[in-house]
């Protein structure tokens, strides 16, 4: 099982953690996305995306020195380059320029840094090693330099648990504006993929044998594609005009012992929040035939009757992919459109009122998020 803080931990015991029923609303004021598509400083949806030949999708980086400053710049990793770089945006355009609070989800942090340090450790047999790459691979790193670059000293913090990383930091928030109402919470997602642990997952059968990311979810094989990205929002609980999307809800259970018990679990977030037909659903599908087969499952018995599309032929699979969902969702609300690169449909008309994003991390942990417009 992975970590939970004690106070995100649900009484239903360890198959069930769920966000507490707030009466309040909760409102994404401002969100920015850097990911394998052009998103980042994208005001709306891409009109074209980008295909991948390969089973590796890289985050289209911006050009750092228009965003950050050269010298600290030079010391950061890729991660922490593009985890800086979608915050600091995501501030810039709140309008609020010291957040109440910084949570930031991981699943697996600085890989690049992790891999130099180790590296180094084999290559001068553990001797006269320098610090640096260690002390950047931590988990937290991406929120400390947030921090630091914003001077911010309010709460900070990161959550790292697998598949569900990004959906414990949005609970976290939504328990700090039950506590502070008036507040502000930058909270996000960061995760790359690095030449070293793509080869790993190779190895372990975790990607696809066959290529590229045109063509993911005809394929019925086992594995998928690796993908990485950055992406932040601010929160918070005040209803203005410029807001982009309302959030509503985020729930999460974990290694779930047979279909049925999956099947109950999402009927229950389906009914609690009567899901209806005006509802877009939003599926992590991933080309793994295996992991697919339960996104099939639950459009036979909750979604039959939902406009459905799916996502990571655009980002890749890994473990914070909702935060690139969710800033989908919020931009789809925004808008009230559904492009067509995200539908199974040749041509979609339909605005939704809300968005549903039903995702899962290797049949193990398990997330519900859902969107409301304004």
């Amino acid at each position: 099982m992975f970590p939970i803080p004690a106070r995100l931990r649900h009484s239903g015991g360890a198959i069930g953690m769920v966000a507490k029923k707030f009466d309040m609303e909760i409102y994404i004021r401002s969100a920015s996305c850097i990911s394998p598509q052009p998103t980042f400083g994208a005001v709306a949806l891409p009109s074209d995306i980008k295909t991948f030949s390969e089973n590796k999708l890289l985050s289209i980086e911006p050009d750092y020195k228009t965003h950050l400053n050269i010298p600290s710049a030079r010391r950061m990793s890729r991660l922490i380059k593009m985890g800086v770089c979608a915050a600091l945006s995501c501030v810039k355009d709140s309008g609020v320029n010291i957040p109440d609070a910084i949570i930031c989800g991981t699943g697996l942090g600085c890989m690049e840094d992790s891999e130099k340090f180790l590296a180094s450790m084999l290559d001068n047999n553990e001797q006269t090693l320098s610090p640096t790459s260690f002390i950047f691979s931590t988990h937290n790193t991406v929120a400390a330099q947030i921090a630091l670059l914003l001077q911010c000293n309010n709460y900070n913090f990161t959550h790292t648990h697998r598949g569900l990383s990004f959906e414990n930091s949005l609970m976290d928030a939504m328990i700090f504006l039950n506590d502070q109402p008036q507040s502000n919470v930058l909270v996000g997602a960061t995760d790359e993929i690095s030449n070293a642990s793509f080869r790993i997952l190779e190895r372990l059968g975790g990607i696809s044998k066959e290529s590229g990311s045109s063509a993911l979810y005809e394929k019925q094989t086992s594995g998928t594609i690796a993908g990485e990205g950055s992406v932040f929002f601010n929160l918070n609980s005040i209803n203005d005009k410029n807001n982009l999307a309302k959030f509503i809800a985020v729930e999460t259970f974990s290694n779930p012992e047979s279909e049925v018990e999956i099947a109950e679990k999402i009927g229950t977030f389906v009914d609690q929040h009567k899901i209806s037909s005006g509802d877009f659903i939003l599926l992590g599908n991933n080309g793994d035939v295996n992991g697919d087969m339960i996104y099939k499952s639950a459009i036979k018995n909750h979604f039959s009757h939902n406009k459905t599309g799916m996502y990571k032929h655009l980002c890749g699979d890994y473990h914070t992919s909702t935060a690139f969902a969710f800033w989908l969702g919020t931009m789809i609300l925004k808008e009230q459109r559904i492009p067509q690169y995200m539908s199974s449909e040749k041509s979609i008309t339909f605005a939704p009122e809300r968005v549903l994003i039903l995702n899962h991390y290797k049949g193990r942990e398990f997330s519900l998020l859902l969107l409301e417009r304004c």
